[in-house]
């Protein structure tokens, strides 16, 4: 606590003590305190954090613009795929006491009261000069700081992803404090990082990117090239605590999410509440949007009922599990081609709680889009949801699915472009990305190769906004292409409906490695 307030009072200057006034809108402070781990789940470091309790603070009075941006963890895995690709170098940074480093804005006038043990005599406040944790503009504060500072290094920020700031020979993926830097060799990483400090900003490197927000990123050499592996062993093993499988005879099983969907369950036995669903959902949804799309599926389903979970419901939770048991150690195994070329699966499941749930609620007719998204053959983008509107036929539910792949998959490829020009692939090279959408569906793969203007008589209905992607089809420049794909290889199936083992095997291993 000392070392902290040591090092926003006299390094970083983050505020001075002035007298306080009867019309001072004065904010109550706090201490926050945490153990930070490791990927693995072992202890790293205490730390002490010095807050203001910004749920007091009052709209235009102490704040007034609170937004800022993340990366999308898209940008990353697309990054490392292109970082394996071109063997570039990588560091971990992170930037010491982050939000302190911004200064308030000229309209901010901040006062906090002093922190609990560490008063000083009189009748003093805070007034802040620095974006001290706990406020609810800090965020929005040090995204700007930060970004000036990377901008006159040279690195912009992309127009399709503002955490991602892509110079002539490096590119650098911010989330917060943490950044991943990516160069073509170990002296250019070290001057941009010797530039920062001199800038006044206080980076600390952590070595190459062995890990990043909890990922475990492990770099192998195959015959067939290089690969990363990216694990979370440590979430995998407290989830399976987390759901009381911790015991030897708890036994795994091979798939994730039964044959049959999951229901309601209204009139269903009630939850034992042995574990806590809502927790196990939330460790769940971060495993399986990271390192684990093999579960994507199996997890949307429970998540749907986290408001009022039945016991049905937590058996869903426990055979997820049970899975991650058998498969603890396993991970997504990104092993990228030669060839420049993004891949598209998008696919559907009609109708699937039909006849699961009671006819008269409507959303037992809705549809379920599923789709993957491969970069130079590396999955890096996946989704499993319901569909908003109801589909009347499987051709509407497919074609609905292909139009929501779409909205993803053409930023994406322009994010792919610009990162590759970026990491020193020539022009022909990136322009020469091609993007095949696989599609199973002959009806849905007819009416989106269609001219934009035409329809077909079943087709009519159609909302407008699903049709917007037939002209980014026709259009040549783009580079797309539709193509048929037999059902037994549409990786999209994994994320729309619970598979038999032998087809769940067949598809995870085109799609995990393994």
């Amino acid at each position: 606590m000392e070392s902290e307030l040591t090092t926003l009072e006299s390094e970083l200057q983050a505020w001075e003590l002035v007298p306080h006034e009867p019309w001072m809108h004065v904010l109550p402070s706090t201490w926050a305190f945490c153990l930070k781990r490791f990927p693995s789940g072992l202890a790293k470091k205490f730390k002490a954090r010095f807050c203001i309790r910004g749920d007091r603070q009052v709209e235009g009075v102490d704040f007034f613009e609170t937004w800022a941006p993340v990366i999308q963890w898209t940008t990353v895995r697309s990054m490392m795929v292109l970082a394996t690709r071109m063997n570039l170098v990588s560091a971990q940074a992170d930037i010491t006491a982050a939000f302190v480093h911004a200064p308030l804005g000229p309209d901010e006038h901040i006062y906090v009261r002093q922190p609990a043990g560490f008063q000083r005599d009189g009748d003093l406040v805070l007034k802040l000069k620095k974006s001290v944790y706990g406020l609810r503009q800090s965020p929005r504060n040090f995204f700007k700081y930060l970004s000036d500072h990377l901008g006159a290094q040279g690195l912009l920020p992309s127009e399709l992803d503002p955490c991602l700031f892509v110079g002539k020979s490096m590119v650098v993926v911010v989330y917060v404090d943490d950044l991943l830097i990516y160069a073509k060799t170990t002296s250019e990483i070290d001057s941009l990082i010797s530039r920062l400090r001199a800038a006044g900003i206080c980076i600390r490197r952590e070595g190459t990117a062995k890990g990043f927000l909890g990922v475990d990123i492990v770099r192998t050499t195959t015959s067939s090239g290089p690969q990363i592996t990216l694990l979370q062993v440590g979430l995998t093993k407290h989830i399976i605590d987390a759901v009381g499988l911790c015991s030897s005879l708890s036994t795994p099983i091979g798939t994730p999410a039964e044959s049959s969907p999951l229901p309601k369950d209204a009139n269903g036995t009630s939850a034992l509440g042995a574990f806590n669903y809502a927790a196990a959902v939330g460790m769940l949804l971060y495993l399986s949007g990271h390192s684990r799309p093999d579960i994507a599926f199996a997890v949307h389903q429970c998540a749907r009922y986290t408001f009022h979970p039945t016991r049905r419901h937590e058996l869903a939770l426990v055979r997820i599990g049970r899975y991650l048991k058998g498969t603890m150690n396993k991970g997504l195994v990104m092993s990228p081609s030669l060839h420049p070329r993004v891949d598209c699966y998008p696919d559907a499941d009609f109708a699937g709680l039909y006849g699961h749930e009671d006819s008269c609620d409507p959303h037992c007719a809705r549809s379920r889009t599923g789709y993957v998204i491969l970069v130079f053959g590396c999955p890096v983008l996946w989704r499993s949801r319901l569909q908003t509107e109801i589909a009347l036929s499987t051709m509407e539910a497919e074609y609905v699915a292909l139009s929501t792949a779409c909205k993803d998959l053409l930023p994406l490829v322009a994010v792919i472009r610009e990162l590759s020009a970026a990491v020193g692939l020539d022009a022909s090279f990136t322009s020469n990305i091609h993007c095949k959408i696989h599609e199973d569906n002959v009806g849905a793969l007819t009416l989106a190769r269609l001219e934009p203007c035409r329809m077909t008589p079943c087709s009519k209905h159609y909302a407008i906004k699903y049709h917007w992607f037939r002209e980014k089809v026709a259009d040549p420049s783009q580079r797309i292409t539709l193509v048929k794909i037999d059902t037994k290889s549409q990786l999209g199936d994994l994320f729309t409906k619970g598979l038999p083992l032998a087809s769940f095997v067949h598809l995870r291993r085109l799609l995990m490695g393994w």
